[in-house]
């Protein structure tokens, strides 16, 4: 097959060039392998350049070498990652699909990270000690190999979920084809991949801590010199932040309750972490190491990497609520205090995001989100609040006796999935748009220094009760080298319009956008055609009337009418059940480092089924090492 039908069918959004994933494929092998090499040598007491790294690392950090080298190095590559996705998902509503792994300069830090993450799993598990002096008591014992830490087994999990989003990703357009929104059940994968992968490495931190007898959490000094718990926070609002990018960039395909929902919970579950671990100042510590990263990345997108930038949530008010609730006194309860402060951080927090969505946001939130905003935040506060304080005490092994911490955490996830699944409810009702373009000339776009074909837009609906009150209704171009946002203007008359000229040249998809409660329609106000997926396009028409549709199948374009579609809700589901999964072993790990605080470093033996299914994993993936034992 010719290079040029491969490259045709990744613009077909059938998947990417074979040649590319051959070449992504063998590079990785190959790494991989010299990776194992390495620990094969180390593990019978040779590979120097290995050992003087550790050695290094353990020296700087005054932690063990097996958790200091792989844990640091995972951080580090967790940002990579997300400077990669978010840098592509700006690529991705600014020019659409992209030609395959190496077919744009954003998926290079991305899979750099990706792999680096996984890379840094296997270190983990290979630097593990042989003496039982030198490894933690929550070890797992793997017969033939030696104990391995805890936190390496879930940094190998949580890397490994994320590394296989890449294949996986290709096999799922080449069925589905480009389904181009941030929450498709592989990007979801990359999403709690990178999240588990970067808390891991943190938790290796934490375990090596102990192992060496060292306690990180609340130990004496001012909180600067307690940096774990604030990172541990610091991962987490990166993850609620990216979580809702598609409203940062007003490519939303979704309700806007998600936005405030999953804001007052991330705040309150990072947030309330933070704080419990490091005591006074907790909160604030964990913001200040997130957000002037956040800020860079934003900045750098829409500095010198050319997209369009997107906005940001602050979370400054939350992490000042979080600090002022606890600041005379350490709370006695850190469940009691997890919920106080979730209900601050939904009531007072979700009010100070309301009023920043309106400085910052392309789509502030209106008047008429609130009588459902306003629950919908407290619960989620209330229920972030919670599993925050639950983490925080499963890492300090204070957990209460009795039925008290599986009931709340039972309640809590319970009621973030409740409201998801209600946020996920939308509507299309039938509803028809005639829209008039007038004034139609030469004149700026988005990120384009030379004119382009614009005009002025009047659109008047079938139905009026559907832009009653809505939550946003506006005009829309992307995928044209830019983005446009506009919000639309009700006239006199009844109609309503733009306030400044939308683009109808070049690749500009250009459309407007209603949402009123549950209902989520779309109008194509002018697409180009697309012969690659066999669209004949919508051209812009001094007037036409158009039925309306839903958002996803207009901004889902390329998604493929002859797909098996009675694959979709399946696989989706069971991408969500390996998510809820990956994150239920998270919990798992995080008490069992509960168990070291106070525990001289001696190895305990694999307790319950749990641990026995880990450790058979654990022996699939380490048998080529199991022979190398020094």
């Amino acid at each position: 097959m010719s290079l040029t039908t491969l490259t045709a069918a990744a613009e077909a959004g059938g998947g990417a060039p074979l040649e590319q994933m051959a070449i992504v494929g063998f590079g990785t092998s190959v790494v991989a392998l010299a990776l194992l090499v390495s620990v094969f040598n180390y593990r019978r007491g040779r590979a120097p350049l290995m050992r003087r790294v550790e050695g290094g690392f353990e020296r700087a950090l005054g932690l063990p070498g097996w958790a200091a080298l792989p844990g640091v190095s995972t951080i580090g590559f967790a940002i990579v990652t997300i400077l990669g996705a978010t840098w592509d998902i700006g690529l991705h509503i600014d020019v659409g699909r992209d030609e395959g792994p190496l077919g744009t300069a954003a998926h290079y830090p991305l899979l750099l990270g990706l792999f680096g993450m996984f890379l840094m799993g296997v270190l983990a598990i290979g630097l593990a000690p042989d003496d039982p002096r030198k490894s933690s008591s929550v070890a797992l014992r793997v017969p033939g190999f030696g104990p391995v830490p805890a936190a390496g087994v879930l940094l190998l999990a949580g890397s490994a979920f994320g590394m296989a989003a890449f294949p996986l990703d290709d096999l799922w357009h080449r069925i589905f084809g480009q389904d181009v929104t941030l929450w498709g059940p592989t990007h979801t994968m990359i999403i709690g991949g990178t999240l588990t992968a970067g808390l891991a490495g943190v938790l290796l931190l934490v375990e090596g801590a102990r192992a060496a007898g060292k306690e990180p959490f609340r130990a004496a000094g001012t909180v600067l010199r307690r940096p774990l718990p604030a990172l541990l926070g610091a991962v987490c609002l990166y993850l609620w932040a990216a979580a809702t990018h598609e409203f940062n960039w007003g490519v939303p395909q979704y309700r806007q309750i998600w936005q405030p929902m999953l804001l007052s919970f991330g705040a309150a579950q990072a947030l309330v972490l933070a704080r419990v671990l490091a005591g006074r100042g907790g909160a604030l510590y964990a913001l200040a190491l997130w957000l002037p990263v956040q800020a860079f990345m934003s900045l750098s997108i829409g500095g010198p990497l050319g997209v369009t930038m997107p906005s940001t949530p602050l979370f400054i008010v939350e992490a000042l609520l979080i600090e002022a609730i606890a600041f005379r006194r350490d709370p006695r309860s850190p469940l009691v205090f997890g919920v106080v402060a979730g209900a601050a951080v939904g009531t007072i927090g979700f009010a100070s995001e309301y009023g920043w969505s309106h400085v910052a946001m392309p789509l502030p939130w209106e008047a008429s989100l609130l009588p459902e905003a306003i629950p919908v935040a407290l619960l989620a506060g209330l229920a972030g609040g919670t599993l925050g304080a639950l983490m925080a005490q499963g890492l300090t092994g204070t957990l209460a006796r009795g039925p008290l911490p599986k009931v709340a955490l039972a309640a809590a996830v319970v009621a973030f999935l409740g409201l998801g699944y209600n946020a996920a409810d939308t509507s299309s009702p039938s509803v028809r748009a005639t829209m008039t373009i007038s004034d139609v000339r030469q004149g700026p776009t988005p990120n384009h220094d030379e004119p382009q074909q614009v005009g002025d837009l009047t659109v008047r609906f079938s139905d009026p009760s559907v832009a009653d009150d809505p939550q946003w209704l506006y005009a829309m171009a992307w995928q044209g080298k830019g983005r446009y946002v506009d919000r639309l203007v009700r006239q006199p008359d009844g109609s309503w319009r733009t306030t400044e000229p939308v683009p109808l040249g070049g690749t500009w998809k250009s459309m407007v956008r209603v949402h009123d409660g549950r209902t989520m329609l779309s109008v194509p106000v002018r697409f180009p055609a697309d012969p690659a997926i066999g669209f004949a396009g919508f051209p812009a028409a001094s007037e036409t009337t158009r039925a309306m549709v839903s958002d996803t199948k207009l901004m889902q374009l390329e998604r493929k009418d002859d797909a098996p579609m009675w694959a979709w809700t399946p696989a989706t589901l069971f991408v969500l059940g390996m998510n809820l999964a990956i994150l239920a072993f998270l919990g798992v790990v995080c008490v069992r480092l509960g168990r070291m605080a106070g525990r001289p470093p001696t190895v305990d033996p694999p307790e319950g089924v749990l641990v026995a299914r880990a450790d058979r994993v654990l022996r699939t993936v380490t048998r080529p090492l199991a022979g190398a034992r020094g």
